[in-house]
């Protein structure tokens, strides 16, 4: 990935961080599960854009669990954004492609483990440090 790449998955990851706040604080099942959905595409745009920064490249493909080793790589030692990358992956499915309804505390683990993949991509990737 060249920088313009890193550039365009952050800001990415920023605009669904951004609809995330809003729909997070809703009353709404619907705004809950919108919230969380666009969490996960949130944290993977992230992780793109983490990776992409330090190593070069990103993971391609559906394979959630090589594309949290890439981050772990990248982070190294520092696990804990592989572990929010898998905290938001695991309720792809849940948020994405099920009927059921889903609850704020859900929703809210979700939010959390984006804001903390964000905190670590703006680190990783502001050009000035």
């Amino acid at each position: 990935m060249d920088r313009a790449a890193v550039r365009r998955r952050r800001d990415e990851a920023e605009a669904y961080y951004e609809v995330v706040v809003l729909c997070a604080g809703s009353s709404s099942h619907a705004d809950w599960k919108a919230a969380g959905a666009n969490a996960v595409l949130g944290g993977i745009a992230a992780a793109d854009a983490i990776c992409g920064a330090v190593l070069g490249y990103h993971h391609v493909g559906e394979n959630h669990a090589q594309a949290r080793r890439l981050l772990d790589t990248a982070c190294s030692p520092d696990r804990q954004p592989g572990n929010h990358l898998k905290r938001l992956t695991d309720e792809k499915s849940n948020f994405q492609h099920s009927s059921s309804r889903v609850s704020r505390s859900q929703t809210d683990r979700l939010v959390v483990a984006l804001e903390r993949l964000v905190v670590t991509m703006r680190q990783k990737t502001d050009p000035t440090s």
